[in-house]
């Protein structure tokens, strides 16, 4: 009798699996979508990624913070000669419509994964719509084998390059060129990190996390491997093409743009 009460238990339990997972299977594959996705996950999603229904409200609250500002200027600004050594200016697309060429295929799933990416842009900010095209564009995404990407290239510590073209100030951005060494980067997981975080450059973001404490803080660590903008990310993305930036700031403009949008005096 034990055994057999042990089977129906069993029997109770599967029917209550097979009823449940397809309720909250669903609803965490919509998440998921939403979210961006992910090859492997809880490895390449961000900390805190991209929620797009809550990002008003958390913009407005993380741009009256100094750790955001850090985070905002450590994004837009060179900093490679140490902590607060900011070079450079705000550059970014002025344009109303910016395309976005695939030149050759990157593999399975990437071609879409670069419309998703276009899409989830759209949905964080509504300055510039980026859509993908066949045909001429603004930024251009290339895939090399390793030794065709190395003489390109001439840099043996990178995977992913973004070389941009702007105006140091209004239009702002011209150009952003793309190159992947998708030799290097086999798997579609690391493929992604690389076209995120390149794609984040040619949106006028010029600076690098370096402390491994941003790995998955950041599509912008300098080794990242996450899939998605995180929640941070976005915000700083909805900041640099809101009405309080312009092509041509400095950190200090870019400093004081960002207490007034916290203070709501855009």
């Amino acid at each position: 009798m034990r055994a057999l009460g042990r089977i129906l238990s069993a029997l109770l339990l599967l029917v209550v699996a097979i009823v449940a997972v397809p309720f909250f299977g669903g609803a965490w594959q919509w998440l998921d979508i939403r979210l961006g996705g992910a090859d492997a996950p809880g490895d390449r999603r961000p900390t805190e990624a991209v929620a797009v229904s809550s990002l008003p409200d958390y913009t407005r609250t993380v741009a009256g913070k100094a750790w955001f500002r850090r985070y905002f200027t450590r994004m837009v600004f060179d900093d490679a000669a140490g902590a607060n050594s900011y070079t450079g200016i705000l550059t970014r697309w002025d344009k109303r419509r910016v395309r976005i060429d695939i030149l050759n295929s990157g593999g399975p799933g990437m071609n879409s994964y670069v419309v998703t990416l276009a899409r989830r842009l759209n949905r964080i900010q509504q300055a510039t719509r980026f859509v993908v095209v066949d045909g001429p564009a603004e930024i251009t995404i290339e895939y090399f084998s390793h030794d065709a990407y190395r003489r390109t290239i001439a840099d043996d510590n990178t995977v992913g390059n973004c070389a941009t073209r702007y105006y140091n100030g209004p239009p702002g951005l011209i150009t952003a060129v793309i190159k992947v060494d998708a030799e290097v980067e086999e798997a579609s997981g690391d493929r992604k990190s690389t076209v995120i975080h390149e794609l984040t450059h040619a949106l006028g973001f010029s600076g690098h996390f370096r402390k491994q404490t941003y790995q998955r803080r950041s599509v912008l660590y300098y080794a990242g491997t996450v899939t998605n903008w995180s929640q941070a990310d976005a915000a700083a993305i909805r900041i640099m093409y809101s009405s309080s930036m312009r092509s041509g700031m400095d950190v200090g403009d870019v400093n004081a743009a960002l207490r007034r949008f916290a203070a709501d005096r855009r």
